[in-house]
């Protein structure tokens, strides 16, 4: 550096190190700082994307742990709701058929045969509303917590005497198949008359039974 360039105020100082300055020691100790000096800021360059790497692979391995231990809390959720669904499954199975997502009209008729056959009922009559016999997939447009039924109209007609009716009729409240009771009729029967000499009666019903859709 020309002194003559610097200000007047430190030209005094520089007159002071100059003498220092020149001495061979002073300029070998200059190379040599001015070396690391040079080596260090080139080393840091060089290291610094390595750094960089390794501080973001750091924050790599937290997040992974975070995502990790999350995913294990989920899995041991599934794996408790599972035990639990598993748990349930046969009362689920006695729901969905006591409503089921079909029809099912001659499943109907067979279990109000059995019942009066173990009844010791007489079945003289039974009809059943015409129903689909697949029912169509429902609208995507209805969320899936609405669930509309459809009624199935029966119409039953039973001979038998008073106890052997009213155990029919305390089986058909025990049935797994929802069946509602929408009116009930009594008239003598046909093996109800005077000449024959039995008391029997006719209990003509009217059902409604329901599925899914």
């Amino acid at each position: 550096m020309d002194k003559f360039s610097l200000p007047q105020e430190y030209r005094k100082y520089y007159r002071s190190l100059e003498p220092i300055l020149n001495k061979p020691k002073t300029k070998q100790y200059s190379t040599v700082i001015f070396f690391f000096l040079t080596v260090a800021l080139f080393g840091w360059f060089a290291i610094k994307p390595t750094i960089q790497t390794i501080l973001y692979l750091q924050r790599e391995i937290v997040d992974k742990k975070e995502v990790n231990t999350k995913m294990d809390e989920k899995i041991n959720a599934l794996i408790v709701a599972q035990a639990i669904l598993e748990n349930i499954q046969p009362q689920l199975d006695v729901i969905s058929y006591t409503i089921p997502s079909n029809p099912q009209a001659v499943d109907i008729a067979r279990q109000l045969k059995n019942l009066a056959e173990n009844t010791q009922a007489s079945l003289s009559a039974i009809q059943i509303a015409s129903v689909p016999i697949l029912v169509a997939t429902p609208s995507s447009t209805l969320p899936s917590s609405i669930v509309k039924h459809t009624a199935i109209p029966i119409t039953l007609s039973i001979d038998g005497s008073y106890n052997v009716l009213a155990s029919f009729m305390n089986g058909l409240l025990a049935m797994q198949r929802i069946v509602m009771i929408d009116s009930v009729s009594f008239s003598p029967s046909k093996s109800g008359l005077p000449q024959a000499k039995t008391n029997d009666i006719r209990l003509q019903l009217k059902l409604t039974g329901y599925y899914k859709n």
